[in-house]
């Protein structure tokens, strides 16, 4: 599979999907992506109790990106 970015609407089913407690590696086939994929993208935009929202992982994400696009705007 190629590389390619979690979209907006892939987070939205990746949140509920881990509510009903069906294992990665099914949630990987169903998004059509690779398990480790859904394994970092639910360890990084984790909330603090463990637990993947995907709202706060939109806004954790748009973090990370205005972040990163900083480091290449200083003049």
């Amino acid at each position: 599979m190629p590389y390619k970015h979690i979209t907006s609407i892939q987070r939205n089913e990746l949140s509920v999907l881990s509510r009903t407690k069906i294992k990665q590696k099914e949630i990987a086939k169903l998004l059509d992506k690779d398990r480790t994929t859904i394994w970092r993208e639910k360890k990084r935009n984790a909330n603090e109790d463990g637990t993947y929202d995907a709202r706060i992982a939109k806004r954790k994400t748009k973090k990370r990106r205005i972040k990163a696009n900083q480091r290449f705007r200083k003049t």
